[in-house]
């Protein structure tokens, strides 16, 4: 099992444990910031099942029909993730605006508190350990769990407040408020997740400054790399794939051009973990 479908099924495993006890724990003392807690960490074991299944699909080598890879299968799941995290987030809005109107009575809030405190110390464990994981293997979806995990630390922090200022502070409404905060919250991180997954499906290029560190491998070659041109480039999962024209110096036989755009090459790759770079040499 690679370090990439090792962090996912933790983070599986997590998820579902943590949805079963909110969800007893929201039953019991009736909050409904823990219930939306509860649907939140469940659309995290969806999102993680999907994800599962997407990294094992993207580390599946090339072949005849896919001849670029599988990496997009992360973009895809990160795409539906927004999707599905958006939709469960707006039904809390819509059940928490209810509450509101039909009044409510909470029950155990001290038990509600407890399990909050759990799933906080869980969810930025995860987060931690899929952030690292994510820059080290340059995967989308497990940037997109990171953040996922990362705002459920700011979500299970809201449930408390709202729990604390219903039980200590006889705050009316506080619980159903601060379950819209959070859904709100939410919304805005599938967002994000759901933009950049766009992104790669559209071929967007790579972000600036590695388009510099290109144009410093290719230009530190110089005075016999004259310059170069028709520079393309896209993210495909992990991936990062680079296309250019190399113009090199006319006097130089064919071995030495050829030479010379192979250390062009390992250069950028060495650079740029996770590259792949195709060079076209053309005489200056």
């Amino acid at each position: 099992m690679t370090r990439k479908t090792r962090t996912v099924a933790i983070a599986l495993v997590t998820s579902l444990t943590l949805t079963v006890a909110k969800a007893i724990v929201g039953l019991v003392t009736m909050s409904m910031a823990v219930l939306a807690s509860a649907l939140d960490s469940l659309m995290d074991f969806i999102s993680m099942t999907i994800n599962f299944a997407a990294v094992r699909t993207a580390e599946m080598p090339a072949d005849e029909k896919h001849q670029f890879g599988h990496g997009k299968a992360e973009s895809i799941a990160g795409l539906f993730q927004a999707a599905l995290i958006a939709v469960s987030a707006s039904f809390l809005i819509y059940q928490a605006f209810g509450r509101i109107l039909r009044g409510y009575a909470l029950q155990d809030e001290a038990l509600g508190i407890a399990i909050i405190v759990i799933a906080m110390v869980a969810s930025g464990l995860l987060a931690n350990m899929m952030k690292r994981a994510g820059q080290r293997t340059n995967s989308l979806a497990l940037t997109a769990g990171a953040l996922n995990y990362g705002a459920d630390v700011w979500t299970n922090a809201g449930v408390l407040v709202a729990l604390g200022l219903e039980k200590w502070a006889s705050v009316r409404n506080a619980d159903p408020i601060i379950s819209i905060l959070i859904s709100l919250y939410v919304v805005a991180s599938a967002v994000r997740i759901g933009r950049d997954s766009v992104s790669e499906l559209m071929d967007r290029s790579l972000p600036r400054d590695m388009i510099e560190v290109v144009d410093s491998c290719i230009r530190k070659h110089g005075p016999r790399i004259k310059g170069y041109h028709r520079l393309r480039t896209r993210r495909v999962g992990s991936e990062k794939h680079i296309e250019f024209h190399v113009e090199v110096d006319r006097k130089l036989s064919f071995e030495e051009a050829h030479v010379l755009t192979e250390a062009v090459i390992a250069d950028i790759e060495r650079t740029i973990p996770g590259s792949q770079v195709t060079v076209h040499t053309d005489p200056a």
